[in-house]
């Protein structure tokens, strides 16, 4: 019967992993590297100003915002939280898929990149002005 490894094989073909993709091509590419952070500090920010603005209620909250009929649906007072996680999971897939794919093509990256740092902007706005309605 084959069971586990012993865990310090596993432990060191993970910290083998991370010191390859630390020190890959794609990291040391300074405008990719600013581009990934810049979009997970954004989505950091976005998670510490809901953190500090919005505030459990019993009740439930306008959640989508029409310029024809203004508020025209409510929901849980968590939504803007959704909204924050959803930009942190597209930045998390582009950036995996922008690591894999630099070796191919470094345009590729660059747009996944961006891609994400604009959808984490819209996603801090968004979240932001449902987060301040009380």
């Amino acid at each position: 019967m084959n069971g586990f490894g012993p865990l310090s094989s596993l432990r060191r073909t993970v910290e083998d992993s991370i010191s390859d993709v630390r020190q890959s091509r794609f990291f040391r590419d300074r405008l990719l590297a600013s581009l990934l952070w810049g979009a997970l500090v954004i989505n950091a920010l976005n998670f510490f100003s809901l953190v500090m603005h919005v505030k459990p209620i019993e009740g439930e909250v306008p959640v989508r915002f029409s310029s024809l009929t203004l508020f025209d649906a409510l929901g849980p007072w968590y939504y803007p939280y959704m909204i924050a996680l959803f930009a942190l999971c597209v930045t998390l897939a582009n950036g995996y898929f922008a690591y894999h794919s630099f070796g191919r093509s470094r345009l590729s990256s660059f747009f996944l990149l961006t891609g994400s740092s604009v959808v984490a902007i819209f996603s801090f706005i968004i979240s932001s002005a449902f987060g301040v309605i009380r």
